[in-house]
């Protein structure tokens, strides 16, 4: 399946995406209780292209969508072939009350013949781990499969009797970590979360967040500060853990800020030194979005193998199954399926009903992996387009707005000290972006993401991120920060 690289393949110029025409005005639902309060959720959006959506209050240019597309328009049409083509022969013969091609089916009764296809163009991407012995559990989104992460280290790594007294079972979740829903993830801080989350150890290890840097304190100095804390952390807690969760590039926690590989690399050394596993979770920056430069004889899929981290699990998600509502996500044990096989389970805890019963996501993740690699030009064309526009953005603010990132994943975040400062800020943010007809995607720390999809052409899409820049610009200018309540590394 070639994919159409470095633009998006439509009838119109490669850099001028077909526009979508607006549509009439309709009521936002009242009875949907999800994301948003109760009556506030986003408008319907009943076509888009690309980046182009056709909103019922007019036309915006969606700027984040959390890491949850990766092509679109001819592209992503390419990569939804087989199952559509699949779906299609299953609907006729359905309609004929004759025996029909499988959509899905309880785990209890089989799995789709898709699935082996699957794992077949997963395994050159994994393979960084170093053999054979690895397996994946499959879920239907991604805090889910940072819990089966958990749970097959646990089993594969940990102690013989996970409920017995003293059993390192607790999990090490960084102070800067989100993971998933906030009701139930290992970096959940809602008081359901608190009680949901269950192994996470109370204390968070800590993290080289900007927010913990000290005034006057050097990139190289606070590296060492920070490490020396997490060995400290691993000194005091490490018999009461069995499995370290680290991003290495934050979601919206830290809006998509980068680790520094070098420091990621010697913090995963200490824990597994301590006696932890460890899962690198890359549900947001995996799939090839961060863009780096894949290690020899890889394929660049995952971060883990472009920064040599050596995790123990590695987890995905998101857009694996094209983005087009065929959802699926998962976790891969990239060494000692043999040991979990050999527990008294032999298998994952963390499963349900449905999970990679999907004929439709399989067909789909295994078009995506199989296309993948060549898709890194066109990922490392848009991060080019894209850091001019976010270091003039770091510049012209002097300090009061902080961006970040590579590849297609970017984002921004403000950088006053006061959480309500920063709330009040992203408030007047967000009207700015509404003016503008830009929407990224807004982190609660204050600030934004970017998540342009692989073919989005790289000078429409920067020029829209330039708008955006512009309304972070103005909020700053608006709010009237003094340099001296800043975050103090940044001045």
């Amino acid at each position: 399946m070639p994919p159409t690289r470095g633009k998006r393949s439509a009838p119109a110029a490669a850099d001028t995406p077909q526009k979508v025409s607006k549509i009439k005005d309709n009521t936002a639902p009242t009875r949907f209780s999800g994301r948003h309060p109760l009556g506030k959720c986003q408008p319907p959006v009943p076509k888009k292209n690309g980046f182009n959506f056709a909103r019922a209050d007019g036309d915006i240019r969606l700027l984040g969508g959390a890491c949850s597309e990766v092509l679109g328009g001819a592209n992503l049409a390419k990569l939804l072939e087989d199952g559509f083509d699949m779906e299609v022969r299953a609907m006729k013969a359905m309609k004929k009350d004759q025996p029909a091609e499988v959509l899905s089916l309880h785990t209890s009764a089989g799995v789709p013949v898709q699935l082996d296809g699957f794992f077949e163009a997963l395994a050159p991407h994994v393979a960084f781990g170093g053999g054979d012995d690895w397996c994946c559990n499959l879920q239907a989104e991604g805090g889910s499969a940072v819990h089966a992460a958990v749970d097959m280290c646990l089993q594969a790594f940990g102690p013989a009797d996970l409920s017995a007294e003293g059993a390192r079972t607790r999990l090490a979740c960084g102070a800067s970590s989100y993971h998933g829903p906030a009701s139930t993830s290992p970096g959940g801080a809602t008081p359901l979360g608190a009680i949901a989350k269950g192994l996470t150890h109370t204390a968070r290890y800590p993290v080289p967040s900007p927010f913990f840097r000290k005034a006057g304190e050097t990139e190289a100095k606070f590296h060492t500060r920070m490490l020396g804390e997490f060995k400290s952390y691993l000194g005091k807690y490490g018999p009461e853990l069995g499995v370290l969760l680290i991003e290495p590039q934050w979601g919206s926690s830290v809006a998509a800020m980068p680790w520094p590989p070098a420091l990621l690399r010697s913090y995963i050394s200490e824990a597994k030194k301590a006696g932890l596993s460890v899962i690198v979770d890359e549900i947001m920056c995996g799939l090839g979005r961060h863009g780096a430069e894949p290690a020899p004889g890889g394929t660049g899929c995952f971060l883990s193998e472009c920064w040599d981290l050596k995790p123990d699990c590695v987890t995905f998600g998101k857009a694996i199954a094209g983005g087009a509502g065929h959802v699926m996500s998962g976790a891969v044990l990239l060494h000692g399926a043999s040991k979990l096989s050999s527990t008294k389970q032999g298998t994952a805890f963390q499963s349900h009903t449905y999970a990679g019963s999907s004929a439709r996501a399989l067909a789909n993740g295994t078009a995506l992996l199989k296309s993948l690699p060549t898709w890194r030009k066109s990922v490392v064309a848009v991060g080019a387009a894209l850091t001019p526009v976010l270091a003039e953005l770091n510049k012209a603010s002097k300090g009061a707005v902080i961006a970040h990132g590579q590849g297609c994943m970017w984002g921004g975040i403000f950088a006053h000290t006061d959480a309500a400062q920063r709330a009040t800020a992203n408030a007047h943010f967000k009207k700015l972006c509404g003016e503008k007809k830009v929407l990224p995607y807004f982190v609660p720390v204050g600030g934004f993401m970017l998540t342009p999809r692989y073919d989005d052409s790289p000078t429409e899409f920067a020029s829209a991120v330039k708008d955006m820049a512009d309304c972070a610009l103005a909020t700053v200018k608006h709010m009237g920060w003094n340099a001296k309540d800043l975050v103090p590394a940044f001045k």
